[in-house]
């Protein structure tokens, strides 16, 4: 049994941190493409983000920005003896002008709360989360979020409930079609319980159609063995799902719900990716994002299962069209197989263009990396546009909400010995504004 799950469990399971000052930051003088730090940990405390394959980051309709971030908060100092966690809380951070200045608005309402997936919903946010929710057991929650108000709407609501320690699920990503429906894409974790599973390290998906007050049962997205670290995103109507599955040797799968219906397209999983082959082996994660033209990118790693061969591709795409794979960068120490890496991701950029952000491994994690991309091919060379201390960019979120261009790209997470319990920054053009495609729904 691959070790998979307990991986990407992990990266969502509670990271506790305690909130911290809620007043605003004094906004840096200077202005443009530039890093921007959000919130930083005290000595007691772990920070963390989104996962690198989440929506990691929303902007809002009233012009707020937004980006959720975990706390977890130890008894003791992170860098000695911390003792047992006190607590963790998912945190709204926001911005009203444009990124450069940031305050905490808000906390989830649950207990043990993990990392989450924040998307535009309408006038509202959408947010997916996991959390143990006063149980033993982490299980997914869903709630809209009011950026008039900095108000919770309703109650959470659990839509995937944990059981025992072998059955539990977390927040995967969160997609909203253009005509208002949801889809919630959750994984499971070890001895995932039939009818609805017929594997462990799964990838579900419950749908709520648009004007709709209930969830449609959980489903199983992945056909073939395994579906971890799955990504999602909408394109009009329909939602791709991507996620690591083994047919035989590991591909990226992809299937495609139809918003209007809650039905999958295809029947079995489609290969987002490249064909595998000697040195050209996947590891687990992909990140998924969509042009404003309809074409599909799918940022992940190629290699060897030991170090060497390691380098990040675009797997890119239109649907009914064959899939082609550029290499963007060099990573040699990158390896292929049951690996959970999260220092790339993918952000929406103008037209049919993304944005392929990523640090290094053979540099320590050490500078934030950008290369442009248009449907599939870099644009010129890829380029350093932050610096930092050794893991200074450890983990990317992206931005990548359906049907808006923003100025704010990616969240970034420090950690390390000259970063203590984490550092999460924004990088992106400031002051960040927002660009909407027509509402059709």
């Amino acid at each position: 049994m691959p070790n998979v799950g307990s991986r990407c469990l992990l990266a969502a399971l509670p990271i506790a941190l305690a909130p911290s000052a809620a007043s605003a930051q004094s906004p840096p003088p200077a202005r443009g493409q530039r890093l921007v730090e959000v919130a930083r940990a005290t000595a007691f405390e772990n920070l963390s983000t989104s996962a690198a394959g989440q929506n990691g980051a929303a902007p809002a309709r009233n012009g707020a920005l937004f980006v959720p971030i975990v706390r977890t908060r130890f008894a003791g100092p992170v860098d000695g003896d911390r003792g047992a966690v006190v607590d963790s809380e998912l945190e709204l951070w926001r911005s009203d002008d444009g990124g450069l200045g940031w305050r905490r608005a808000n906390v989830a309402p649950t207990d043990g709360d993990g990392n989450a997936a924040l998307i535009p919903d309408g006038e509202l946010l959408a947010c997916l989360w996991s959390a143990v929710g006063g149980q033993t057991f982490s299980s997914v929650f869903w709630q809209r979020y009011d950026p008039r108000t900095d108000q919770w709407v309703g109650s959470p609501t659990s839509i995937a409930a944990g059981t025992s320690g072998s059955d539990q699920y977390h927040a995967s990503d969160l997609a909203r079609t253009d005509g208002g429906a949801l889809v919630a894409v959750i994984g499971n974790h070890a001895d995932a319980k039939a009818p609805v599973w017929n594997c462990s390290w799964s990838t579900g998906m419950r749908w709520l159609a648009a004007d709709a007050t209930e969830w449609a049962p959980l489903v199983q997205v992945n056909v073939n063995s395994y579906g971890c670290c799955a990504s999602a995103m909408a394109r009009g109507e329909r939602v791709d799902i991507s996620y690591r599955t083994c047919p035989s040797e590991a591909v990226h799968g992809l299937r495609t719900v139809d918003g209007r219906t809650g039905r999958f397209e295809q029947d079995t999983d489609e290969n987002a990716g490249n064909e595998p082959a000697a040195d050209a082996y996947i590891a687990n994660v992909g990140v998924l994002c969509h042009d404003a033209t309809g074409g599909r990118s799918l940022l992940h790693l190629l290699g060897s299962h030991s170090p060497g061969k390691g380098r990040l591709v675009v797997s890119w795409s239109r649907p009914g069209t064959a899939v082609r794979t550029t290499t963007i960068a060099d990573d040699p120490m990158l390896v292929a197989g049951n690996e959970n890496p999260q220092h790339f991701t993918l952000a929406r950029g103008p037209g049919n263009q993304v944005f392929a952000y990523f640090s290094k491994q053979s540099e320590g994690f050490a500078h934030l990396w950008q290369c442009v991309v248009e449907e599939g091919v870099p644009v010129g060379e890829a380029k350093r546009v932050a610096s930092g201390e050794e893991g200074a960019f450890v983990n990317l979120a992206g931005m990548r909400s359906s049907g808006v261009f923003s100025g704010l790209h990616v969240v970034t997470l420090g950690r390390g010995s000259k970063l203590g319990g984490g550092v999460v920054s924004v990088f992106g053009s400031w002051p960040a504004r927002s660009f909407w495609q027509p509402r059709t729904g």
